[in-house]
């Protein structure tokens, strides 16, 4: 050994051992079972941080595209929220045609987008609109931002409920981050702090509209409604590939063949010898030879279990039923409308964010209009007076409306012959239970209306037009 050799042993062998036992510890870890896979949202123990934004959106997008469950739970949802055609109706004719022309713009084209925004929405947790203005007629023409480029969400200062500014990536390198000034509510803009009157003001590339969801009010963030079930969408998948080998070996069969008596020598001659029988074959053997055709046992009701456990759990951490997914079970009518009732708050949860997301931008729209000279003839009570519609969520059982109408009819005339209430209280009670159908009656909208007929008896409504000769 060399004197060379001898120093570096002697001084720097014990911090090399060191080294190289964290580096091992860091590279391995305790945890055996996690060597040679990971989890799909990369984080191997419970602990937070969470995974990394990007790579959320990565994962969120990836589940939609590839695995049958993630999509069906996004399209389900996104189904129940987004109505066909136009979902709005306004008292204003004016004003109709201002969010029809919106609507249809050859760049908004929201009769073909707003699907995807509401379906974007429940993917990436987030959306960010960029909003144009034209200076002359005030029309407002809107584009789109991949959530993936969002650098920085900035909130007010002393009030983070209210977002005031988003930082956008650029696509290269190159070009500066863009800062957008967020579109918010006149009520919300006034209530502003002087600080985050002063941040807001230094976004100054533009506006846009920010919508997100799955955030508590101090998260910058949304999250995808798939972010809390990746790893059990991506195990519940894996374990259909598994179990679609393991079914594929319960037509399979191998031969087991007994040869009394052999040692190791004759075995092995039989080996070489043996060939199986053909279909309609013989097998020709003495007393000592015995062959048989051998099925595996694998179990396949277990699977069934299993799988059930690994869907259920999903669904069910969505807010959605299983006889949704087509698995009925033991589910009949009447437990199955008990089991909706869940997904049915859930989902009018999510269709109440949709239709506060739409009403900003429809106010935003006709703000614009009225700031530009349009919308001019239009009474100020009729300015904002529309309505969003969206699907309904549950068929109604029409034979049970209809019963308990006639069951309500004759309680409430028994209750006015009786005295117990009058006239104009029973036709509220009346109108109260005809809104359960659908059907919105105010009673006191057709007091002091009417005319008298042909016979001088009179009659509620508006009198029919006579036909010109």
């Amino acid at each position: 050994m060399g004197f060379k050799d001898y120093l570096a042993k002697k001084w720097l062998a014990p911090q090399i051992e060191a080294l190289t036992e964290q580096r091992l510890e860091a590279a391995v870890s305790d945890q055996i079972s996690m060597i040679g896979w990971r989890k799909l949202t990369g984080a191997p123990t419970r602990d937070l941080p969470m995974m990394d934004h990007a790579r959320a959106l990565e994962v969120a997008y990836w589940l939609w595209k590839t695995n049958p469950m993630g999509k069906w739970i996004i399209e389900v949802v996104t189904a129940f929220v987004t109505a066909k055609g136009m979902p709005f109706t306004c008292k204003n004719d004016e004003v109709k045609a201002l969010l029809e022309s919106f609507w249809t713009d050859p760049v908004n084209r929201m009769d073909i987008h707003w699907e995807n925004f509401v379906r974007e929405l429940s993917i990436y947790g987030e959306q960010i609109w960029p909003a144009f203005v034209s200076e002359q007629m005030g029309r407002v023409r809107l584009g789109y931002v991949d959530p993936a480029y969002i650098s920085e969400i900035h909130a007010d200062p002393h009030n983070v409920k209210i977002k005031v500014g988003i930082t956008v990536s650029s696509h290269d390198s190159v070009q500066e981050p863009r800062r957008l000034k967020v579109i918010l509510c006149a009520d919300n803009e006034d209530f502003l702090s002087p600080d985050g009157q002063a941040l807001r003001e230094t976004f100054t590339d533009g506006q846009c509209f920010f919508f997100n969801v799955n955030a508590l009010t101090n998260e910058m963030h949304g999250a995808s409604d798939l972010f809390t079930v990746a790893d059990h969408l991506d195990g519940y998948e894996q374990f259909l590939y598994d179990n679609s080998e393991k079914f594929a070996r319960f037509n399979s069969f191998y031969f087991d063949v007994t040869v009394d008596g052999a040692d190791a020598k004759d075995l092995e001659e039989q080996r070489k010898n043996y060939e199986p029988p053909k279909n309609g074959g013989a097998f020709i053997h003495n007393e000592k030879v015995t062959s048989e055709a051998v099925s595996p046992d694998l179990k396949p009701h277990d699977s069934a279990v299993e799988a059930r456990l690994h869907r259920n759990h999903i669904l069910g951490s969505v807010g959605l039923p299983e006889h949704w997914f087509g698995g009925g079970g033991d589910v009949n009518r009447a437990t199955a409308a008990e089991m909706d009732s869940p997904s049915r708050k859930l989902i009018e949860s999510r269709q109440t964010t949709v239709e506060n997301n739409l009403r900003l931008v429809f106010d935003f729209v006709i703000g614009s209009a009225v700031t530009a000279g349009g919308l001019r003839n239009v009474p100020e009570d009729e300015l904002y007076s529309y309505e969003i519609q969206t699907p309904e969520i549950s068929d109604k059982d029409v034979a049970k409306l209809s019963t308990m109408l006639q069951q309500v009819t004759a309680s409430l005339t028994a209750a006015e012959s009786q005295g117990w209430m009058g006239n104009e209280e029973a036709a509220k009670a009346f109108a109260y239970f005809l809104d359960f159908i659908g059907y919105e009656y105010n009673p006191g909208e057709d007091e002091g209306r009417g005319y008298e007929d042909y016979q001088g008896k009179p009659v509620k409504g508006e009198p029919k037009e006579e036909p010109q000769e």
